[in-house]
């Protein structure tokens, strides 16, 4: 396995920029709300999506988990856009998230926030659950 440092030398700077810049804009973030998001300042951001500059590991990770995609996604680019895409099947779900997305970013933080509570919640049940019976 190569190293990280390769891993990241081996990317040209204005395909990333690219990159990042297609995935913000697919979220409809501007390069202010992403950069509060990472606790940048916006120049970094715009220096990073103009190919003048690379983002530390750390960042990567951060972008990947903001605009939620792999690193090797954001890094490298997807030949098949619509392997980024997702379809909800549950309808009641989908009908939910197309409102949730006409929101406010805050309302829709909110939203996440309870989400996510709720899709840890299950998966603490699942590594809980196999404990509890051994223990009783």
């Amino acid at each position: 396995m190569l190293p990280i440092d390769h891993f990241l030398m081996s990317w040209r700077m204005a395909d990333f920029g690219k990159n990042l810049s297609e995935l913000r804009k697919a979220r409809n973030l501007t390069q202010i709300e992403l950069a509060n998001l990472l606790d940048v300042q916006p120049r970094l951001l715009g220096r990073w999506e103009r190919g003048q500059g690379k983002p530390q590991f750390d960042y990567i990770v951060k972008l990947a988990d903001v605009l939620e995609v792999s690193i090797d996604r954001l890094v490298r680019g997807a030949e098949d856009p619509a392997a980024d895409r997702f379809e909800i099947r549950n309808r009641k779900l989908k009908e939910l998230c197309k409102q949730v997305d006409q929101l406010k970013p805050d309302e829709q933080d909110v939203i996440c926030h309870f989400l996510d509570m709720a899709v840890r919640h299950e998966r603490l049940k699942e590594l809980v659950g196999p404990l509890a019976r051994r223990a009783g």
